[in-house]
C-alpha cells in the first residue's frame, strides 16, 4: 500500500467516526501579524539558500518573536469542537498554500466576512511564500500541518519534532507572524509522540468534527450536502485548499484539484450564515 493510500484510509476512517467525538475547548485568541514582506527562503531539502542582498536585508529586518510557552500537560486528545457561542462554527483549510486555489478560497471568505484557520504544509510554504503572506494579510490564522505531510506513526520522535519545528519556523519567518499555536496531524493521525512534541513546543492539537472528504473530489454537491447535514453548533469543518504535489504533478485536473471545494464553499457558506451561524477560530489555550 502506498503512502497516499495509507493517508486516504486514515482520513476516511476518521471522517466516519469524527462526528461522534466530543471534547471541550475554550475561547479563541488570534495571533498578531505585521504587514507581509519578502523574506528569504530555504533551498530544497531544508538546506539554507544563499540569499540575495535584498533578501538578506529583508530577513535581517524580520521581527523576532518568542516561541510559545510549553503546555502544562500533554493533551489526551485533540480538539474536535469549539464552544464560543450557541451557533458558532470553525472553518479550517488544510494542505496549502496553493498558488491556484488558496487565493480563490480567500476571495470567497472575504466575500462572506469569514475568518478561517489554514493548516499549512511547510514544504508548500517554502514554494509559495507570497501565498502564505496573502493568508496572513487577510487576517486568517495559520496553523502547523508538518513539513512533508507524513504518517506520524511511522516516524521517530526526532523526526516528528523536525517536521513540526521546521514548519513553525518557516511560518514565523515567511509570514512575519508569531509562532503558530495550533497543530493538525496529517490524516488526523495524532500519535502519543506527536502530542508530547506539541506539548513541549506550545502547540495545541486540533482535529475536526465535519469532514466532507472534499480532497477525494466527490463532486461539489456531495461536499455541500455532507457539510450541511453534519454541521451543528461547535463543529470544526475540514476543507482543503491545496495538496503536497509530486514533481511534475499539476494542481489542475488531478489529485490536487480543489475546484470542487471552492465551488462548495460558495454554496454552503451563505446557507450556514442564513441559518444563523457565525464563524470563530479554534482556541489556542487549553
Amino acid at each position: 500500500m502506498s503512502d497516499r493510500q495509507i493517508v486516504v484510509s486514515r482520513r476516511l476512517l476518521l471522517s466516519l467516526g469524527g462526528a461522534s467525538l466530543l471534547t471541550a475547548c475554550g475561547s479563541a485568541a488570534q495571533e498578531n501579524a505585521t504587514p507581509p514582506a519578502a523574506p528569504g527562503t530555504s533551498a530544497p531539502g531544508g538546506a539554507p539558500a544563499q540569499p540575495t542582498p535584498a533578501a538578506a536585508a529583508s530577513t535581517a529586518a524580520a521581527p523576532s518573536f518568542p516561541s510559545p510557552a510549553p503546555l502544562a500537560a500533554i493533551p489526551e486528545e485533540p480538539e474536535y469542537y469549539v464552544h464560543a457561542g450557541p451557533k458558532e462554527l470553525a472553518l479550517t483549510l488544510d494542505d496549502g498554500p496553493s498558488p491556484t486555489y488558496t487565493p480563490q478560497v480567500l476571495a470567497v471568505l472575504r466575500q462572506y466576512g469569514i475568518t478561517a484557520t489554514f493548516f499549512v504544509i511547510g514544504a508548500n510554504v517554502e514554494k509559495n511564500p507570497d501565498i502564505l503572506r496573502q493568508v496572513v494579510a487577510a487576517g486568517h490564522r495559520v496553523g502547523n500541518h508538518t513539513w512533508s505531510h507524513p504518517d506520524l506513526g511511522t516516524l521517530s520522535e526526532a523526526q516528528v519534532r523536525s517536521e513540526i519545528e521546521r514548519t513553525s519556523e518557516i511560518i514565523t519567518r515567511v509570514g512575519r507572524v508569531r509562532p503558530p499555536t495550533l497543530f493538525r496531524a496529517p490524516g488526523g493521525h495524532f500519535t502519543r509522540t506527536s502530542m508530547a512534541v506539541c506539548a513541549s513546543l506550545g502547540l495545541n492539537p486540533v482535529a475536526w468534527s465535519v469532514d466532507p472528504v472534499d480532497w477525494s473530489r466527490p463532486g461539489t454537491q456531495a461536499i455541500v450536502d455532507r457539510v450541511l447535514s453534519a454541521a451543528k453548533p461547535g463543529s470544526i469543518i475540514l476543507n482543503h485548499d491545496g495538496a503536497l504535489l509530486s514533481p511534475g504533478e499539476s494542481e489542475v485536473g488531478g489529485f490536487a484539484d480543489r475546484s470542487e471545494t471552492v465551488a462548495a464553499l460558495k454554496t454552503y457558506l451563505p446557507r450556514l450564515i442564513d441559518a444563523g451561524y457565525t464563524f470563530t477560530l479554534p482556541d489556542p489555550a487549553r
